[in-house]
């Protein structure tokens, strides 16, 4: 017999390594093997949820839903809570100056508000299994696109399986966490999922509606609607962005005449205004604490703006690759959103092992992954110093926070600059040994 080559004992080596598949080397796995493989992740993700509810249900339940790192104003699932019952005895929820979330969400729990409270804990066990299972589906829909698609030159191609991208979503501790603090955020996250895989798919309607969707739960999924327009393939990318409006247009209207202005005043204008200054892992909550009055107004607008100016800049740069414009984006909200949490970053991180690819191209991975678990890790510690044990203030929190959100941009910056060094290797294979000397 002959001894494997070096070449590809090297693809394989590699293959083992990073979890993926070398189409060069190993056959992929039987699509039976892989749904099997994914029921499995499926099915132990559902377990571990039910096993913490039932060893620690007093914690999760006291402790998690007030965790100012899991739930914001606009998710907290207490103030959604409030709003049903409020609701429940003819009020209207947004008299109290309380609940700020969705009329859509209210729909969606009204019959579990009679319920024991395992029924919604069930609900967002579902909703990580349906996010996951989107997941797999997206990854598998972008292999299928990639394998069409000109690679580069001599390139040994890794595949991340659909089953690992949704064992890395559903397993991911600050997915678990979000999930059991019953976090509204995931439902907007399931409608980005949506309409990512959908657009990818060619589907404009269920993708518009999906992101319309996600826009109304929280208003900063607008900017998909660049690189989905981009995705669909259809020959208007004006009547894409036209079907959006109209739909998103036609929900705010439906919940103004039902609910009146408050509605608008409660959900919308509360948060781009950043009415409520409750601490959170983003940006804004100290630096309006901090700003004089009559600024406020000048950096809000500020402060908005630079998160939702990366929309068309972003699509049309990547225009090639509209879904990874749409990571990107994802990545940007949870950055840069006025009420951010772990589970946006939960989301973002979901997504990245769908251009597995990319990760030999970048450069500050060590970097990153330190800035990020130093800014998750050291928040719960300065909250505790601050607010129960009193030794310490703001500033250490908000000190965390900055680490956090840089860590996101770096995370960012690092996958921009991956995909633009592989579209050059792409059209330019001979730039790929060739020395670059800035003087």
């Amino acid at each position: 017999m002959t001894a494997p080559s070096k070449k590809n004992g090297d693809a394989l080596v590699d293959a083992l390594r990073t979890g993926g598949t070398a189409k060069k080397a190993s056959p992929p796995p039987p699509a039976q093997t892989e749904s099997a493989q994914l029921a499995y992740v499926l099915a132990v993700g559902c377990l571990l949820r039910i096993c913490i509810l039932v060893m620690f249900g007093n914690f999760v339940h006291d402790y998690l839903p007030g965790r100012v790192e899991l739930s914001t104003p606009v998710t907290s699932f207490k103030r959604l809570s409030e709003g049903l019952h409020l609701s429940a005895h003819n009020i209207s929820p947004y008299n109290g100056g309380v609940f700020h979330q969705s009329p859509l969400l209210l729909l969606a729990f009204k019959g579990l508000y009679y319920l024991p409270e395992a029924f919604s804990d069930a609900v967002y066990i579902a909703m990580d299994v349906l996010i996951a299972l989107g997941l797999a589906k997206l990854a598998g829909a972008r292999v299928a696109r990639a394998a069409q698609q000109v690679g580069v030159p001599g390139e040994t191609r890794f595949v991340c399986r659909p089953s690992v991208v949704a064992a890395l979503y559903l397993f991911n501790p600050l997915v678990v966490a979000t999930s059991l603090a019953k976090s509204t955020i995931v439902f907007s996250h399931a409608a980005i999922i949506g309409a990512l895989y959908f657009g990818l798919q060619g589907l404009v309607n269920w993708a518009v509606v999906c992101t319309a969707i996600a826009t109304h739960l929280s208003i900063y999924p607008v900017m998909l609607i660049a690189p989905i327009s981009l995705m669909t393939h259809s020959r208007s990318i004006a009547a894409t962005v036209l079907k959006f409006t109209a739909l998103v247009l036609i929900l705010h209207t439906l919940f103004v005449a039902i609910y009146g202005v408050e509605y608008f005043t409660a959900t919308v204008d509360f948060t781009i205004r950043v009415s409520d200054l409750q601490p959170n892992v983003g940006l804004f909550w100290y630096f309006f604490i901090e700003i004089f009055d009559e600024f406020r107004a000048f950096f809000i607008v500020v402060f908005q703006l630079t998160a939702l100016a990366f929309a068309v800049p972003v699509a049309y740069r990547f225009r090639f690759e509209p879904l990874f414009a749409g990571i990107l984006l994802v990545g940007i909200m949870s950055a840069l959103k006025s009420y951010p949490a772990w589970g946006d970053l939960a989301l973002f991180l979901g997504l990245l092992p769908i251009y597995e690819d990319l990760l030999k191209y970048t450069q500050y991975v060590f970097l990153s992954a330190n800035l990020l678990m130093f800014g998750v890790g050291l928040a719960p510690v300065f909250w505790h110093l601050w607010i129960e044990q009193g030794s310490g203030n703001a500033n250490f929190f908000y000190a965390a926070t900055l680490v956090y959100v840089f860590g996101q941009i770096t995370v960012l910056f690092d996958l921009g600059s991956a995909m633009l060094r592989r579209e050059l290797d792409i059209h330019e294979p001979e730039t790929r040994t060739r020395t670059v000397v800035q003087e």
